[in-house]
């Protein structure tokens, strides 16, 4: 041996002869063998050398757990540095937002309790689909630091911040935690919502609470539940004893409404494709369903939102759309991966060429591609004329139109250099006309759809800050990779069919219920297993591999000792899975459970268990294939054509009309007649300095808010420094407000106000007003609808409010709502409804009239303040006016409270 790469070259082919003792051992293919007898010998050999507990098989089960350890700690370093990026780049995902939730949660105890004291109930729904993290957050969040923790957990002594708590032992608050779950349908361990987390909370519950056994389902039809109760009783599904990997049985008690049904029963029907591969199958069966459901439609008995059809696997998901389509059926498919793929790689070609838009290779992809279409013998022809393939300098020689397809290459280059790459792409995206290309081929809604979930991706991107064109590249591409990116154009639309995975059906139910794609599924070997002890601790097993090539499995590369014993186990546990699984899908049924089946197909149908009671009890049907509805073609000649553009120009121009105007009572009060130059008044960095602006007032009306619920110090604190970074009002080096001494002081000079004061004077007085209301600053966001073509009088009837949303809306109420100032203020032509908003800061009742109060934290040294004072005055008096309309009762006065000056004016 010279180097290094011996030894593992002589471990890899030891471990290539080794085969683990679950596996069956090595197989031969005699076809391929010249002697029969001798393809068994050395089979036999190979199998006594490496097939089950040998010394071989020790050996090489040594080697991958060395190179284990090995893999282990290089992954968890990435992982660890990864996980620092995001946090340094402030881009955390979800599960950090759970890690670092329940870990703030775990080691502080003050935020523990705060947060406890805000959320004092939890009710917490499909808990058999949480997670370890989910579950610690859910019993600390119920329970308070010190009780039920470990000895010393969750409390700090000295400044230290003690032993952190442990979730495992806390005791929530009484009535504090109701938990829902079924341990039936608990189908998502590959995401860590593991049936055993389920059974430790829920003997955790049975010690500190109560557990009550729900049975009656209120969804499904009794032929249903006598399917599931015949079929799930048997120990090879639920046993009647809870398991480690499987919930006990549970009878299911149908007590479905009384009303009549169209039809009720479990059925199934049988495929009879052309052949036995898994796309001919999914054909044949995709056509008998459409026609099914054509003809019940048709005939009025079913409606397309009653249907909802149901896969195993998502691998034939698209071939069932498409034929669903081609019968006139409306289908919203979810997991399919139906996007706009040729549409969104020909858009990535013109960026790439837009990029760099000298390079030849990438002008000629943009040409010969779908938006230009220019064939290779115009090309030759065009460099043979003299042509270059250049956007930057398109030239005058050449073909005409490979000359014509490099003009607007280039108008698009300039422009892309002058806009930021979201404006660009989508109105590219336009010029091009990608969106009615998308929604005018198959499974058009969906495709448009993706296609708009594509070009958000872009504007996300620009708004976090990358508005650059390799940018735009890199957002489309992850765009198409998310199963998001399948949102159809019509989200939630409610004449639509449902056609989906099992995994992407949890939680839902269907009318009618169809089994569909009978095929056999597909089982990988399992590559993690986690192992759960009786306190709850997790320890977790993975297999390391590399990338299969071709049709083979993935080679491992390291695994742990023992790994034999572990996936043995977590094969039991995917198994106890499986059932789970088909227990969802029969119970998503409400009225009607159609199982489709395959007898002639190669493998096992995800709907095999249910054959035997299918056989016996099921009724069966002949479902036909009937044609395909033909496809509209449109005949449009360039007149009409012509004619439906300027059809659709002007339908534009009248849809962009507005119908109503928006202003707010600011506005009114700005063009209300006072002669205040009030854009002016704010001018000037020194004035707006000191005047701080809506920010600052923002803060300030905000802190106010929080003072009246009278908080502990700290708290006020809290909030105002929350207030004042979400106002996004300046920081010091520490990243702390430098105006937040200030504002605390505010709030308390507010507190002892003369306003506040006389709250209390009030509500003192022996004559208790009719509806007691508490005096606390409550903004309140008013929506007011007028008729903004009516002309007013003198002042004070021009400060009438519009209408107020929710009073009457009515034609004649708008008519006698109808202001001067809104005229005033630019509105539009008579007849145009107004949209008034405004924010009051104070209301409170007394005995012989309501108060409207608003602050404003003008400093008053700047010599303009007396100029606004009147236009503040109007404010109020609009705000007392729309009050007046909202309650029907007396505004007795009105007030101005300056804050940062301590003064009150009352009228």
């Amino acid at each position: 041996m010279t180097g290094w790469s011996e030894p593992a070259d002589l471990f890899e082919a030891i471990a290539t002869l080794c085969k683990p003792g679950s596996s069956g051992g090595h197989r031969t293919t005699l076809n391929r063998w010249r002697d029969a007898d001798m393809a068994r010998a050395v089979k036999d050999r190979a199998n006594d050398f490496g097939w089950g507990d040998t010394p071989a098989q020790e050996v090489v089960d040594r080697w991958y757990a060395y190179r284990y350890g090995l893999a282990v700690r290089l992954g968890k370093a990435a992982a660890d540095a990864f996980a620092e990026h995001r946090r340094r780049m402030g881009k955390l995902d979800f599960q950090d937002l759970l890690l670092l939730a329940a870990r703030l949660l775990r080691t502080d105890p003050d935020v523990r309790r705060q947060l406890g004291r805000r959320y004092r109930r939890l009710l917490v729904d499909e808990f058999q689909d949480t997670d370890p993290l989910q579950a610690e957050i859910m019993l600390l969040l119920s329970s308070e630091p010190g009780e039920g923790d470990a000895e010393g957990a969750g409390e700090a002594a000295d400044g230290d911040a003690g032993e952190p708590a442990d979730w495992r032992t806390a005791v929530p608050r009484p009535g504090a935690l109701f938990v829902v779950g079924d341990p039936k349908q608990s189908i998502y361990r590959f995401r860590r919502a593991d049936i055993q987390l389920y059974a430790m909370v829920r003997e955790r519950f049975q010690a500190f609470g109560e557990v009550v056994s729900l049975s009656a389902n209120f969804r499904s039809r009794p032929p249903i539940g006598d399917l599931v109760n015949s079929v799930f009783r048997h120990p090879d599904f639920f046993p009647q004893e809870a398991t480690l990997q499987q919930a006990a049985f549970e009878s299911l008690d149908t007590r479905p409404p009384e009303e009549p049904v169209v039809r009720e029963g479990v059925f199934t029907y049988l495929l009879a494709p052309d052949g036995i591969r898994k796309d001919q199958a999914a054909g044949d069966d995709a056509a008998r369903i459409a026609s099914w459901i054509r003809r019940r439609i048709d005939a009025g008995e079913r409606t397309a939102a009653d249907f909802l059809i149901l896969t195993r696997g998502r691998g034939q998901l698209a071939v069932y759309a498409r034929t669903l389509e081609a019968y006139g059926l409306p289908v919203q498919v979810t997991g399919a991966g139906i996007g706009v793929e040729e549409e969104i790689h020909e858009l990535q070609v013109i960026l790439a060429c837009m990029i760099d838009p000298t390079d030849p290779v990438k002008v000629l992809a943009a040409l010969v591609g779908l938006f230009f279409g220019i064939d290779y013998e115009r090309l030759v022809e065009h460099r043979l004329c003299g042509g270059a393939l250049d956007v930057m300098v398109p030239g005058d020689q050449g073909h005409p139109e490979v000359l014509a397809a490099l003009r607007r290459l280039h108008g698009w280059w300039r422009t892309s250099v002058t806009r930021p790459a979201d404006v660009f792409v989508t109105g590219l995206a336009h010029d091009l006309g990608m969106l009615p290309l998308a929604a005018s081929g198959e499974l058009g809604s969906i495709r448009a759809g993706a296609l708009l979930y594509a070009l958000d991706s872009v504007r996300a991107a620009a708004l976090a800050g990358d508005a650059s064109l390799p940018g735009a590249l890199e957002a489309l591409t992850a765009a198409l990779e998310l199963t998001e990116a399948e949102a159809p154009l019509e989200p939630g639309r409610p004449d639509a069919l449902r056609l989906m995975n099992l995994h992407q059906a949890k939680g839902l139910e269907g009318t009618v219920v169809i089994l569909a794609d009978p095929t056999d599924r597909i089982s990988f070997r399992p590559d993690v297993h986690l192992s759960r002890s009786e306190d709850g601790s997790a320890e977790g097993f993975l297999r390391v591999t590399e990338p299969a090539t071709g049709r083979g499995r993935p080679d491992d590369l390291a695994r742990p000792l023992g790994w034999s014993e572990r996936e043995a186990r977590e094969e039991r546990f995917e198994a106890a899975e499986e059932v789970r699984l088909l227990y969802v899908a029969v119970t998503r049924a409400r009225e009607e459970l159609l199982v489709a089946r395959w007898p002639d197909g190669k493998g096992t149908s995800p709907w095999a268990p249910l054959d035997d009671w299918l056989e016996e009890h099921a009724t069966s049907l002949e479902l036909a294939i009937d044609d395909a509805l033909p496809r509209e073609e449109l005949e449009l000649g360039p007149e009409a054509a012509a004619e439906a553009l300027r059809e659709a120009e002007a339908g534009l121009r009248r849809a962009s009309e507005s119908s109503y105007r928006h202003t707010t009572v600011t506005e009114l009060a700005k063009g209300g007649g006072v002669g205040v130059d009030y854009a002016g008044a704010r001018a000037g960095a020194d004035e707006e300095e000191r005047l701080r602006g809506f920010a600052w007032g923002s803060a300030v009306h905000g802190a106010l808010a929080v003072a009246a619920t009278d908080p502990s110090t700290e708290a006020l604190r809290a909030a105002c420094r929350n207030l004042l970074i979400e106002n996004q009002r300046p920081l010091d080096d520490h990243g702390e407000p430098v105006e937040l001494a200030e504002l605390l002081e505010l709030v308390d000079t507010v507190r002892a106000s003369e306003l506040a004061d006389l709250e209390v004077e009030e509500e003192a007085e022996p004559a208790p007003p009719p509806e007691p209301r508490p005096s606390t600053p409550a903004k309140r966001q008013l929506d007011l609808f007028g008729d903004g073509g009516a002309s007013g009088g003198d002042g004070d009837a021009a400060a009438e409010a519009p209408e107020v949303d929710g009073a009457g809306t009515d034609e004649a109420a708008a008519g006698k709502a109808g202001a001067a100032a809104p005229a005033r203020a630019g509105a539009a032509a008579a007849g145009e409804r107004t949209v008034v908003e405004g924010i009051i800061d104070l209301a409170f009742k007394e005995s012989d009239g309501w108060v409207i109060a608003d602050y404003k934290t003008d400093v008053g040294s700047d010599p303009r303040f007396e100029a606004r004072v009147p236009v503040y005055r109007r404010q109020v008096e609009l705000y007392a006016q729309a009050w007046n309309r909202l309650t029907g009762e007396p505004v007795k006065e009105r007030v101005l409270f300056f804050t940062a000056q301590g003064r009150v004016e009352r009228w």
